[in-house]
């Protein structure tokens, strides 16, 4: 396809879809974008795209989509030229939802970026297109009809060598088929029965029968996600706070894209199993009326702001005095020390895999300080954050 052809294509695509559209050339230079009015990314933004770039590159005649660490979607297309040059076409970015002012703060301390960029990002992100899942399942639709697929090869006859090779190998991937099963299946109850064995189960699948999703970052990542999805729906299944799950679901999605290489991410994947088999171990532990499970429900889903007993109880619609004593009767904690036990477990993750300065966590977490947050996890765990860093850090390999 000629690039004046693809431009043409893509300019329908931005009118018909509302989203702007790119075309791009080897050194990642944008040779053609439309609308002429889209808003240029911050020079941070522009910079995770390479990687993507790159692996839409590998993958000619292949529609990609991708979710960069700030929560942009785009669908990524690459093609030949008729100079026998790859270039990609890029339909985004836009977004599932609105990105509020604290979710960039928090996007921007998870990619080890100054928070004082948060008004330029907040900025850019509000002028970005919002598309829902649905939606993008129908552009998705169209774009598999509209854009030239991968070339079809040439049939080759049943008896030439590369062939030969390609059944062997598939022979022997259904060959070790039964026991990748029984080894995931075994992982996965272990897992749902809250055993720590879970552990040496999954690495022992991983070591035995899929140890080629470590050759590439991409798969790797794929893999991981894949995983924390699992995970999540286990815990979902088993009585585990939906919103509790899916907020620590987001952050370990966005936190593995931000890494370049197989040992970070072999960093990370101790760390997904570990949180998620401590959360599938609490469930069942007790269970609270519906008024304390809204109230539990309401703070899960606003831990990063500011929150008072009288603002949630006016989300309840319930006097506050009656939502405190029934809150402290069924948990056994005041609303406000379970609000600080829920922000110091954010608090303990982000400690560990992040190098995160106490400052930025404080401000994440909705505390007024530095020091009122060490006092209040030091009340917590019994050391201070930086004594907990220190003792439970994740160290790259």
């Amino acid at each position: 396809m000629k690039n004046f052809e693809m431009i043409n294509l893509l300019k329908d695509c931005a009118i018909a879809f509302n989203i702007p559209v790119h075309l791009i050339d080897r050194k990642n230079t944008a040779i053609f974008q439309y609308p002429d009015t889209f808003l240029k990314p911050p020079e941070e933004i522009l910079e995770t795209r390479h990687p993507y770039l790159q692996e839409a590159r590998k993958m000619p005649g292949t529609l990609h989509l991708l979710k960069d660490p700030f929560n942009q979607y785009a669908l990524f297309y690459a093609y030949e030229n008729p100079q026998k040059e790859t270039v990609v076409a890029l339909l985004g970015p836009f977004l599932h939802e609105i990105s509020d002012y604290k979710e960039v703060q928090l996007s921007l301390i998870m990619n080890d970026l100054s928070s004082s960029l948060a008004e330029e990002f907040a900025g850019y992100l509000d002028h970005l297109p919002v598309r829902t899942p649905k939606e993008l399942a129908s552009i998705q639709r169209v774009l598999q009809h509209v854009l030239p697929g991968k070339k079809e090869k040439e049939k080759k006859n049943p008896t030439e060598p590369d062939l030969l090779h390609h059944y062997e190998e598939y022979a022997a991937s259904l060959e070790s088929y039964p026991d990748t099963v029984a080894s995931k299946q075994e992982f996965m109850e272990r897992f749902k029965r809250g055993e720590k064995q879970a552990m040496e189960a999954y690495y022992s699948l991983m070591d035995n029968n899929l140890p080629h999703i470590k050759n590439h970052v991409r798969s790797f990542k794929n893999h991981l996600i894949r995983l924390v999805t699992e995970l999540s729906l286990l815990c979902i299944e088993k009585g585990a706070q939906p919103d509790e799950t899916g907020s620590l679901s987001d952050f370990h999605i966005s936190f593995l894209e931000t890494k370049e290489t197989v040992e970070e991410l072999e960093g990370l994947e101790s760390i997904i199993l570990r949180s998620f088999l401590e959360r599938i171990q609490g469930v069942g532990r007790q269970s609270f009326s519906p008024l304390v499970e809204r109230a539990q429900k309401y703070i899960f889903q606003n831990l990063t702001k500011d929150l008072t007993l009288k603002e949630i109880a006016e989300t309840l619609n319930v006097n506050p005095n009656y939502l405190s004593g029934v809150f402290t009767k069924e948990t056994g904690v005041s609303i406000t020390q379970f609000i600080n036990q829920q922000r110091i477990t954010e608090a303990k993750e982000l400690l560990c895999i992040t190098e995160h300065s106490l400052m930025d966590i404080s401000m994440l977490l909705g505390y007024n300080s530095q020091s009122y947050f060490t006092r209040v996890f030091k009340s917590v765990e019994g050391i201070g954050p930086k004594e907990f860093r220190q003792k439970y850090r994740i160290k790259e390999k």
